[in-house]
């Protein structure tokens, strides 16, 4: 199969997968309103109907509280820990260092033709626009 139809076969699944997902979650949410209409219709049979609307809206409120405390505790016990961007601009330049080493020690002609092009390319991507016009 050539790449533009493995592309569109997965731009496919992926558009299947999304809609399957969404007709899932309506589902959801459509069989969760049920439930809290029976909650509510439940506590009607024992309180008022405002009485019974303050009921059910403490219960959501507090079932929201619970599950956002949870899963904000467990999205930072699932982050991994992020390396300051001193020490990946280190890396990185490191990198760069090493590779412009080897570069120069195989061929210094050719990396003095790349630095001067960078330089250029520095130059005209930092220079003012108004300069360009």
């Amino acid at each position: 199969m050539s790449i533009p139809g493995r592309a569109n076969a997965a731009v496919k699944g992926l558009a299947l997968w999304a809609g399957l997902g969404l007709l899932v979650f309506t589902v959801v949410l459509a069989g969760i309103g049920f439930l809290i209409s029976a909650f509510f219709i439940w506590v009607t049979e024992y309180k008022s109907h405002a009485v019974a609307a303050a009921i059910t809206g403490g219960a959501l409120l507090a079932a929201a509280i619970i599950v956002g405390l949870l899963g904000s505790v467990i999205i930072k016990k699932t982050r991994k820990p992020q390396p300051s961007l001193i020490s990946e601009f280190t890396g990185i330049a490191g990198t760069a260092g090493r590779i412009a080493g080897l570069l120069i020690r195989r061929d210094p002609r050719k990396s003095l033709i790349l630095a001067v092009i960078a330089g250029a390319l520095a130059e005209y991507i930092t220079s003012d626009s108004k300069k360009r016009d």
